[in-house]
């Protein structure tokens, strides 16, 4: 038997704690709310984001802290699906484009762990097989391609924000900041 941890970037911690109060931990303390819990509804979905109204929205999906396990992929997607500019300011998203990020997050995560994760680099599950998520995605990496939004006829950019790329259609994804 095996346990293996490819972890390239770094970011990866391995720990062994009790199950009775691992929320509790140090480890885990301060982690925002599994979006896939049944707790998670629209308003916790908002106060959260809205917890840092003046940051990027994009760097606010992807803060742990904020919501947990919204990464680049799935932020950009989760944007492109909900018509909202990765640079728009948390605080300032209208109310139905909000609604619309709820929804995207909670049907894009769930599509992923329906298509085993994304294998855009080097992911592979516990077999070793690659996701396929990543035949689905609508903007990640399709930097310079016309968007597929109904009716758009966009091209898709590429943008770096905090040192992450940032995939997003500049004809209907909206920037939101007054």
């Amino acid at each position: 038997k095996h346990l293996v941890l490819s972890d390239m970037r770094k970011f990866a911690k391995v720990t062994v704690l009790e199950t009775k109060g691992v929320h509790d931990s140090i480890h885990l303390k301060g982690v925002g709310p599994e979006p896939l819990e049944d707790s998670f509804d629209y308003a916790m979905f908002k106060s959260r984001l809205f917890t840092r109204p003046k940051g990027k929205i994009k760097t606010v999906l992807m803060d742990p802290m904020v919501i947990a396990g919204i990464g680049n992929i799935y932020s950009d997607e989760i944007l492109w699906c909900a018509s909202v500019h990765p640079l728009s300011l948390a605080g300032k998203i209208p109310e139905n484009n909000l609604k619309d990020m709820f929804k995207a997050t909670k049907e894009l995560l769930r599509k992923g762990i329906h298509f085993g994760g994304d294998s855009m680099s080097d992911y592979r599950n516990i077999e070793g097989e690659r996701g396929k998520f990543q035949d689905h995605h609508r903007a990640y990496q399709k930097h310079k391609t016309k968007c597929s939004k109904k009716g758009c006829g966009g091209i898709l950019s590429r943008i770096v924000i905090g040192a992450r790329s940032a995939h997003f259609c500049p004809v209907h994804q909206k920037f939101y900041d007054k």
